[in-house]
């Protein structure tokens, strides 16, 4: 979510939604580039994996520079920015879906050993940022490519694709990559499985409007303010309200590239904060740029790449 600040200032950044990279209305989505050139700074409303089939090239994300090649694998939560530079005969897949997903058919994997550090505890850590990267050896890159290639036939319009392949075919991805997931430290016995995290998430994401607080978030899950806390964190890797305050300023990007666009203090209360100077401090402290001016640029860039668009043809997603 940090755009490279430095200071307050924020570079050029395009902003994919999932209606200009996807034409259905479709939750989960593959497809795979036979020939990516160099790519410039980009964000997504959804959550996006990509793996690197073939070529080489360096990737920036708020992680710094990397070089990748054949087997390199990168998790990007909604709102992190990055791009390709250095391209050599580099191909690669994506596999995007809806952020909505980890709230509902993907929370249990939060209680996950392997699904949880790869979906919640790495990318949501500090020194993460939102970013995890992998490598996969050349027997799970193979069979990873062989899903990613169905899943990139199920987003073909005819027939319809079910959204329970769809969702299967995600989980096994998901799962081949959660083994390979970088050992930075030995990892400690696993939390015990408890339902109340998992209850917790859902009610922040199924409504970041409601005034939400640690003690109020205890009482609904049956448990004790330190317990609940303590819990949520050795599981998820934050807070219960850091991880809320996060998914309310990763849901507020959203609603502020909405058409017809959103007051402030609207999309402000949208997430919980009915107070717009308050929500703006917020956006401010984490984005380096207020709410109106993030939209402004936003407004600015779009109709800067429409233009660009009626002049040739449209640029499919990465």
């Amino acid at each position: 979510m940090d755009k490279f600040r430095s200071g307050s200032h924020t570079p050029w950044v395009r902003h994919f939604t999932w209606g200009r990279c996807f034409h259905k209305p479709n939750r989960i989505e593959a497809n795979f580039v036979k020939s990516l050139p160099d790519y410039p700074l980009h964000d997504h409303e959804f959550v996006e994996v990509a793996v690197v089939a073939g070529g080489t090239c360096v990737h920036r994300c708020n992680m710094g520079e990397q070089q990748f090649s054949a087997g390199d694998v990168f998790l990007l939560r909604p709102g992190v920015a990055h791009e390709y530079k250095h391209a050599k005969s580099l191909s690669l897949y994506n596999c995007c879906f809806d952020a909505s997903l980890l709230g509902a058919e993907l929370g249990w994997t939060v209680n996950d050993p392997l699904l949880g550090r790869l979906l919640w505890s790495l990318p949501l850590s500090p020194a993460r940022r939102g970013t995890v990267s992998l490598r996969l050896g050349k027997t799970d890159l193979a069979r990873a490519k062989k899903i990613l290639d169905e899943l990139c036939l199920l987003g073909r319009p005819d027939p319809a694709p079910s959204f329970g392949f769809q969702l299967g075919l995600l989980i096994q991805f998901l799962s081949i990559l959660s083994c390979h997931l970088p050992e930075e430290k030995p990892l400690p016995a696993p939390p015990r499985i408890h339902p109340a995290v998992l209850t917790a998430i859902k009610m922040m994401e199924e409504d970041l409007s409601e005034q939400w607080t640690l003690p109020l978030l205890a009482e609904r899950t049956g448990l004790r303010s330190d317990y609940f806390c303590r819990l949520f964190t050795e599981i998820v890797g934050l807070s219960p309200m850091k991880y809320l305050t996060r998914r309310r300023l990763e849901t507020a990007t959203n609603l502020l590239r909405r058409t017809p666009p959103l007051l402030i203090g609207e999309v402000g209360a949208a997430v919980g904060w009915s107070d717009a100077n308050y929500f703006t401090r917020r956006f401010q402290n984490k984005f380096g740029i207020s709410p109106s001016n993030y939209r402004a640029r936003f407004m600015r860039m779009q109709h800067q790449t429409d233009e660009r668009s009626a002049k040739a043809p449209v640029d499919s997603m990465e």
